[in-house]
C-alpha cells in the first residue's frame, strides 16, 4: 500500500491495492483448485472472492 507523507493511505490507492490483492486471491484460489470438477462449496468460495473483488473495484473508482 502506498501512504502519503502523513502515513495515511488514500482512499483510491487503498481501493487499487485492496482490489490487486482481492483478483490474486481468485487466481491463487483457481490455480490451487486444479481441473477439477467445481462442487457447491467451492463455487460459494469463488463467488465470495469476487464480490471481495468486485468491492474493492467499487471502491477504488
Amino acid at each position: 500500500m502506498i501512504v502519503t507523507c502523513d502515513d495515511a493511505p488514500t482512499t483510491a490507492t487503498t481501493g487499487a491495492d485492496d482490489a490487486a490483492a482481492a483478483n490474486e486471491a481468485i487466481r491463487r484460489y483457481v490455480r490451487a483448485h486444479g481441473n477439477r470438477p467445481w462442487g457447491e462449496r467451492e463455487a460459494a468460495e469463488l463467488a465470495r472472492l469476487r464480490r471481495m473483488w468486485l468491492a474493492a473495484i467499487r471502491a477504488a473508482a
